[in-house]
């Protein structure tokens, strides 16, 4: 998880733990404060390096969100993250990895606009979403790509 703001981290967070899937959450990372892109880069890098060690059945999610940003230029801590996705593009690919989105706040439409051009150059899906989206719902849809890909993979998980 990559997030920005602390109210938002913590409801993504109880979110996954409250489906049922904490066990699954793997790295928690929490940005706000109007990072610039280097800083954003440097820490998206950190995450990523630690989140590709170990592959996992299935794929990862990469959860990628946060509320409505208030001063936090979202097309710019974007651009780091993107950066640091490229650099990782190898082992994204290779640890199966699917990326889901949701962000308001100013330049918000240049981000995500970004976002989806990045699946396109890339080749690793990136499911993108703006405010009009509720936070927990990619949490919804994250749950339930990974359950599909697993299913694909393995065997069927018990309910």
């Amino acid at each position: 998880m990559l997030i920005a703001g602390g109210g938002a981290s913590v409801v993504y967070a109880d979110t996954i733990y409250n489906k049922g899937f904490g066990h699954e959450l793997g790295n928690y990372g929490e940005y706000s404060g109007d990072p610039d892109e280097e800083l954003t880069y440097h820490y998206a890098c950190t995450l990523f390096d630690i989140m590709t060690r170990k592959k996992q059945a299935g794929g990862k999610v990469l959860l990628i969100g946060g509320g409505i940003a208030n001063f936090t230029d979202v097309a710019a801590t974007f651009r780091g993250i993107i950066r640091a996705i490229r650099t990782y593009e190898p082992k994204f690919k290779e640890h199966d990895v699917n990326v889901f989105v949701r962000r308001g706040g100013p330049n918000y439409r240049k981000g995500l606009d970004m976002m989806k051009d990045l699946e396109a150059e890339l080749g690793i899906p990136v499911d993108v979403y703006g405010p009009e989206t509720h936070m927990t719902e990619i949490v919804n849809l994250a749950i339930g790509k990974l359950q599909n890909e697993s299913v694909n993979k393995t065997e069927a998980i018990p309910s």
